[in-house]
């Protein structure tokens, strides 16, 4: 009877420790957005003579045809903090950065990124690490885009990590002032006034 008591409470020890390691190998949510803002367009339209963009360096002067702003979030939706979270962007092939700007929570947390670029050498490929990159936390960056065709916005930007996460999608912001006008309700007197369902 007691051998029957021992083996039963082994066999849910086991259970036990295998759900748990079952749930520290599940991949951790990583949320990513992708907001792109048309910027640097012709105001009289595709049709009128395009102007050149110039951007400088200091030293040499760059023409593009087409340059859009995008901004990227990434935040740690898991259980679990990195100490060092590497990641990559990969640009829709013909699209290139030439210039990214990281903003990160605080001056104790710090961006990396691996890959270099200018102006004169672009790059549709970027690798970055993120120190620390704890749950919750949110880094943001900026890049300016060069695309393909004049007058196209930028493909899809695709991330990738060499760690046990899963990229997951954020709200955008369009979906946030959606939600946030949803749920909004006015007080009159004694009558409230729902915009939401």
């Amino acid at each position: 009877m007691l051998a029957g008591i021992a083996l039963a409470g082994v066999v849910v020890g086991v259970l036990i420790q295998t759900a748990i390691s079952n749930f520290r190998k599940q991949k951790q949510p990583i949320g990513r957005r992708v907001d792109t803002f048309p910027t640097f367009k012709d105001p009289l339209g595709p049709s009128s003579h395009r102007n050149q963009i110039t951007l400088s360096d200091g030293e040499k002067d760059y023409k593009y045809e087409e340059v859009q702003l995008v901004q990227l979030h990434v935040s740690n939706q898991g259980d679990e903090d990195f100490e060092d979270f590497k990641f990559g962007i990969t640009l829709t092939q013909g699209d290139v950065a030439i210039y990214i700007e990281s903003q990160s929570p605080d001056r104790h947390h710090q961006v990396e990124q691996l890959t270099p670029l200018t102006f004169g050498e672009p790059k549709s490929e970027i690798d970055f690490v993120l120190r620390p990159f704890q749950k919750t936390e949110t880094y943001s960056f900026r890049l300016l885009v060069v695309t393909s065709e004049i007058h196209k916005d930028p493909g899809e930007i695709k991330f990738s990590s060499p760690e046990s996460v899963r990229f997951v999608a954020l709200p955008t912001l369009v979906e946030i002032a959606e939600e946030a006008a949803r749920s909004a309700s006015v007080g009159f007197g004694p009558f409230s006034i729902s915009l939401g369902k």
